[in-house]
């Protein structure tokens, strides 16, 4: 009788897990589709429809307007992260197609169908793992919190990154290793998946040689028939590479990412920063960080494990903070060392083991930092769009210094924060503007934020709100007198605010327009002035091109 309610319990509280993980993959509101993981599911298509990760077929026009994730190559067009993720993404956008899915207009939802396929995969071993150290309950607890509190949620739930898919196969390999029962084929099972771990991540080449190592204590031969496998398939890839690109491996996996000049910086950097800190995202991963060493240095039978959980984690920490863009562009939070999670989270199953004998202080203060990880990463991660904002507005690739800048963490950005630090950057960064102040889309001496990139003449307006900011000294010699050319896409309604009042209405059916509007005497002063627009009817312009766009501006004169 009590053994049956402790399975219905048991069930229950899984139920509970997962529909929680459903749930905020549904509703979350920080999708990162858009970003580096777009066209992924083009290359599976692709491979589906035409037998090749070339994609040519797609033509130039639409090619070009996924920008920076498509490359070309000796005369064809690819994608240019790495391919494990589309090539095993292949059947379920075989399914897609079957049904007449087309991923040029439906990636984003693929995406997240196939994140939520990696993300319940990766609970369940995260939980056979903890099981093998931890009770029923405590194992379920550290699988909640390893997700929600970690940037499994917040990185790994947000798009089809390609480490969705290299966490998966890691933590399968690592769950087998130390799984003691016998298995037929384990070998076989180990040796693929590190290397499907590697072509999703490169960087997931640094588990192999900790994990093979740990096996060896286990079973020599089932580590020397793992690494076969492993090198066996990857001397394919490399066969592969020369025939598709003519070189041994394709321009992602190369080690020329490694050539950074910032170590020292990136090591504090992806540790401690307010903006990518692993430990301020995840402050519970102290745990193993600093209770593994003395618990298994006093076994040094346990020293592989230590390797495993702590030394594989480390190297990887080292390793990526070699790469130039340390901090992994447009992210929230510790994003690059999500990789190393599988290791950390055996750690904290082997520490919290250990911790169940301690005093309750010390599961007490672990319960806080849990806690705190997972309004971190679970919530503001999830649901706060400002906390994405604060990578776009100042452009954090051109400001990396506003990393470190403790004034206004990402995961504590609000609205008012985010306009407060807009602020306080554009008044210390930018030179006033003086005499006859005529404002072009490439002006340098101006804030344009919630725009998109410079093109041919203007640049968009993205989402419904954009600001223009700028400096003005002598303000009182200026007549008040606004003329504002652009152009709207398609029936656009605009409303302008000087400095927060609101100075101007219209509505257009599209097509170039030039609008004069007079603001009221003193409304633009010395100092930073702040041109807000609202374009409630902005919307994607119905091609590849999956930005929310409202006007194309050019120029703003001011007289």
């Amino acid at each position: 009788m009590a053994t049956g309610f402790l399975a219905d319990r048991q069930r229950l509280l899984w139920i509970v897990v997962l529909s929680l993980l459903l749930l905020t993959l549904v509703t979350q509101r920080n999708h990162n589709t858009n970003s580096d993981p777009r066209a992924t599911l083009l290359v599976s298509q692709a491979l589906v429809q035409h037998g090749t990760i070339q994609l040519d077929s797609l033509g130039e026009p639409l090619l070009q307007s996924y920008g920076y994730v498509i490359q070309q190559k000796n005369g064809h067009y690819y994608h240019y992260f790495p391919l494990g993720s589309a090539l095993l993404a292949t059947p379920v956008v075989a399914i897609a197609n079957a049904a007449g899915v087309d991923m040029r207009q439906h990636e984003p939802t693929m995406q997240m169908i196939i994140v939520a396929l990696c993300a319940i995969g990766i609970l369940l071993l995260l939980y056979r793992t903890a099981r093998l150290y931890l009770g029923r309950d405590a194992s379920l607890a550290l699988t909640a919190l390893g997700w929600f509190g970690s940037a499994y949620a917040s990185t790994l739930g947000t798009a089809l990154w390609s480490h969705d898919l290299a966490v998966l196969f890691a933590s399968l390999a690592i769950y087998l290793a130390l799984r003691e029962r016998p298995l037929t084929g384990k070998f076989a099972l180990i040796g693929a998946s590190l290397f499907l771990a590697y072509l999703c991540r490169p960087s997931m080449a640094l588990l192999a040689p900790a994990l093979l190592a740990f096996l060896m204590t286990r079973s020599w031969k089932t580590a020397i028939a793992a690494a076969l496998v492993q090198g066996g398939l990857l001397m394919l890839f490399v066969l592969w590479s020369f025939h598709e690109f003519g070189q041994p491996l394709p321009d992602y996996y190369l080690p020329k990412r490694l050539e950074g000049t910032q170590f020292a910086t990136a090591l504090y950097g992806n540790l401690l920063s307010p903006a990518r800190g692993l430990l301020v995202y995840s402050p519970f991963l102290l745990l193993p960080i600093l209770c593994l060493p003395f618990l298994l240095w006093k076994q040094k039978r346990n020293l592989p494990l230590l390797i495993l959980a702590l030394g594989w984690p480390l190297l990887h920490y080292l390793t990526v903070s070699r790469f130039p863009h340390w901090w992994a562009g447009w992210s929230y939070g510790s994003r690059l060392m999500v990789d190393a999670l599988p290791g950390l989270l055996l750690g904290t199953a082997v520490c919290l083991a250990s911790l169940e004998k301690w005093r309750r202080p010390a599961l007490a203060l672990f319960a806080v930092l849990a806690a705190f990880s997972i309004f971190v990463n679970g919530y503001q991660g999830l649901y706060n769009t400002y906390a994405l904002q604060w990578n776009a507005a100042p452009n954090i690739d051109e400001h990396p210094e506003l990393l470190f800048d403790w004034s206004y963490p990402p995961f504590l950005n609000t609205q008012h924060r985010q306009q407060e630090r807009l602020d306080r950057f554009h008044l210390a960064v930018m030179p006033p503007l003086q005499g006859k102040v005529r404002i072009t889309y490439d002006e340098p001496n101006a804030g344009f934020d919630g725009f998109s990139v410079i093109e041919n003449g203007f640049r968009w307006t993205e989402g419904t709100a954009s600001t223009l900011s700028f400096k003005l000294e002598n303000a009182s010699t200026l007549s008040g007198r606004l003329s504002l050319q652009a152009g709207f896409l398609g029936s656009q309604r605009l409303a302008v605010c000087l400095n927060g009042t609101l100075v101007f209405e219209g509505a257009y059916q599209g097509g170039e327009r030039d609008i004069r509007i007079q603001v009221p005497a003193g409304l633009l002063h010395d100092g930073l002035n702040r041109l807000d627009f609202a374009l409630p009817d902005a919307h994607p312009p119905g091609t590849a091109d999956t930005r929310i766009l409202g006007m194309a501006f050019h120029l703003l004169a001011v007289d």
